[in-house]
């Protein structure tokens, strides 16, 4: 929101420009008349009446002229030369008070340039004005006179007119530049706004795809069986994954509230991944855990590389069939961490049982790292998901390759 401009008048002023324009076309008109009556007093009106007619119609023009300066300044500002060629039959020419009023008009309403265009303009039409057949009577080294003092006062006109027309003009590149500006910030924000929805709707997803496929594998193996203690131990396991997957949520949609009460959970580290290896092999899925190479400790790649494995491992245990391997392999150097996932169980044109943002959310987590990843068959029954993200370069620390056992399934 900007200020109000100072000053009463001015406001009024500029919030009534046709009341503002006519006014200064009333007082031109009356100083117009005063300066005619003057030379009426020497004049016989029976014996010249077209020259008072002349008198009437040149005031006439240049006040219509000064009326409308503001909408049409230089076609104005040329009438107003064109009747001063006229207008030299009569002794005193109130077209020289015209002339400066349209001339601050040209250089606040238009340009500079139009404004000394217009200027050298009526600067040469003064010169050649008292010289022309049909001009009135003049003293000797009176047209001198007149010339300097019309070209002088035009001259103050236009320099008055361009010195508020830049102001004019460099307060509206101010407020247009501030209105840019506050576009530019409210564009910002929804972006921003846009990508926190998305930001949110991933993680959304990811929680409740994966703890969702947990519940039903484990619900799925508690029908199956005919053992009460294995069925017991299932629906415990699924009564955890719920309660687990509801304080998730909970906690990711309390970061949306304003008092910002909600408890915050750190994020997955690198310990997380075999956490997560282990509830998929507790499910019957057969994963082996494999890293190699320098460890790293940013979050963002941490919780990206839990994510993928999340996804990756939930799609292999919804999509597959009796898998006899699921590979994790983990290998970073000092410039990129490279994640691979492959299932040997995929089934070939398994139909979708989601809505197909699971891989969309994975490219576009890896995109913000400035990665990139592929997800596809890659043989007879084999699925890969492959991920390389880049490492900011820092000190590392190398260890060497672990392998974690494959489970069986129970």
């Amino acid at each position: 929101m900007l200020p109000r401009p100072p000053g009463v008048v001015r406001r009024w002023w500029s919030r009534h420009p046709w009341t503002a324009d006519s006014l200064i076309a009333a007082g031109y008109l009356l100083v117009a008349l005063s300066v005619s009556t003057v030379e009426w007093f020497d004049v016989d009106l029976a014996a010249q009446p077209g020259r008072i007619a002349l008198a009437v119609a040149i005031v006439g023009i240049t006040t219509l002229a000064v009326l409308l300066r503001r909408r049409r300044p230089l076609a104005m500002t040329v009438l107003v030369i064109a009747v001063g060629l006229v207008s030299v039959a009569q002794t005193v020419g109130v077209d020289a008070f015209a002339v400066p009023i349209l001339l601050y008009s040209v250089a606040v309403y238009r340009t500079v340039a139009l404004g000394w265009q217009a200027f050298a303009t009526a600067a040469v039409v003064a010169v050649l004005a008292p010289f022309l057949p049909w001009a009135a009577p003049h003293e000797p080294g009176e047209p001198q006179q007149t010339i300097i003092s019309v070209v002088l006062f035009a001259l103050f006109g236009l320099l008055i007119g361009i010195n508020v027309g830049n102001r004019k003009r460099y307060v509206e590149a101010l407020v247009d530049r501030a209105a840019q500006l506050a576009r530019e910030r409210d564009q910002q924000a929804q972006l921003a706004a846009v990508a926190e929805r998305t930001r949110i709707a991933r993680e959304m997803h990811d929680i409740v795809s994966h703890s969702l496929t947990v519940i039903v594998a484990l619900s799925e193996g508690a029908l199956a069986t005919k053992d009460p203690a294995a069925s017991r131990s299932a629906m415990t396991a699924v009564t955890d994954a719920a309660r687990g997957s509801l304080v998730d949520m909970r906690r990711m949609l309390g970061v949306l509230r304003e008092t910002g009460s909600a408890p915050l959970a750190p994020q997955p580290d690198a310990a997380s991944i075999p956490t997560l290896v282990e509830t998929f092999r507790g499910l019957g899925l057969p994963v082996a855990l494999t890293v190699s190479g320098p460890s790293t400790d940013d979050p963002s790649i941490l919780l990206a590389v839990h994510r993928i494995t999340q996804e990756a491992l939930t799609n292999a245990l919804r999509y597959s069939e009796r898998p006899k391997r699921v590979d994790v392999v983990i290998t970073t150097d000092d410039e990129h961490l490279e994640l691979i996932v492959e299932n040997d169980g995929s089934i070939p044109d398994a139909p979708s049982l989601g809505a197909g943002q699971g891989l969309l959310g994975l490219r576009e987590r890896v995109a913000f790292q400035g990665g990139r990843v592929t997800a596809g068959a890659v043989g007879d029954r084999l699925w890969r998901v492959h991920a390389v993200l880049p490492l900011e370069p820092r000190p590392t620390r190398t260890s060497p390759p672990t392998t974690e056992p494959r489970g069986t399934t129970p």
